[in-house]
């Protein structure tokens, strides 16, 4: 059998055996073995995977040792209660914490996550900035928002002037139902008390009722036209 460079296998002996040297030949430290304390879900959960990656705890571990930063967060230690406590034990070179085990273990776990992917450094910074960017304009428009809302009114209302401004509209004269209806489902969700760029429980209130006045003032004043005869 030959190399595609036409050199035969066969030919390295162990003369040549300096040119591939083992882990063992530069020096790496043995392996010493390792009793991790964790959560005996934590336990049950890097095993079953060590098994569908078809290989053992301690391989594991040692991959993802080589690929989690510092700064991934430890799972913690394990509770109190021996039922819920367990011990992973693995070997692996000296110089290792458990809190460092059970980092990368955990981010093990992570990785095989369906939704789960990696990304390099400079698409992740971008994404980061993206967020921090879009997380001012949204606080740059509520406060804009705030300057230029309505102040609730004190007491009830009842006056059809302030409905109509507290819509936008001119006059208590220059609209219909449609477009009060339209306003209001344009106002609803910059106030609505869960959900609103300007939640405001006062605020949403007012609103709903300024809709009921407005609609019943068209209802009731405007006794002819289009108005009388969808009713």
């Amino acid at each position: 059998m030959t190399a595609p460079d036409g050199y035969p296998f066969a030919a390295l002996t162990e003369a040549d055996a300096g040119f591939f040297p083992s882990a063992r030949s530069v020096g790496a430290p043995p392996a010493i073995p390792y009793r991790v304390s964790c959560a005996r879900v934590f336990a049950e959960a890097v095993v079953r995977l060590a098994v569908r990656r078809g290989t053992d705890l301690s391989a594991l571990t040692a991959a993802a040792l080589l690929l989690v930063p510092d700064r991934t967060p430890d799972p913690g230690t394990p509770p109190q209660d021996d039922a819920e406590r367990a011990v992973l034990e693995l070997r692996l070179p000296p110089g290792h914490s458990d809190a460092a085990i059970r980092r990368s273990l955990a981010a093990a776990l992570a990785l095989a996550e369906p939704g789960c992917r990696l990304m390099p450094a400079e698409e992740a910074g971008r994404l980061e900035g993206a967020v921090e960017t879009l997380t001012y304009r949204n606080k740059a428009l509520a406060h804009a928002l705030e300057r230029v809302s309505f102040r609730p009114l004190d007491g009830k209302l009842t006056q059809v002037r302030d409905a109509a401004q507290m819509f936008g509209f001119v006059n208590e004269w220059c609209f219909d139902e449609d477009r009060v209806v339209k306003r209001f489902r344009e106002l609803a969700p910059v106030y609505h008390p869960d959900t609103g760029v300007v939640a405001c429980r006062d605020r949403m209130a007012q609103l709903i009722d300024a809709r009921n006045l407005l609609i019943n003032h068209v209802r009731t004043a405007y006794r002819s036209g289009p108005w009388t005869r969808r009713s």
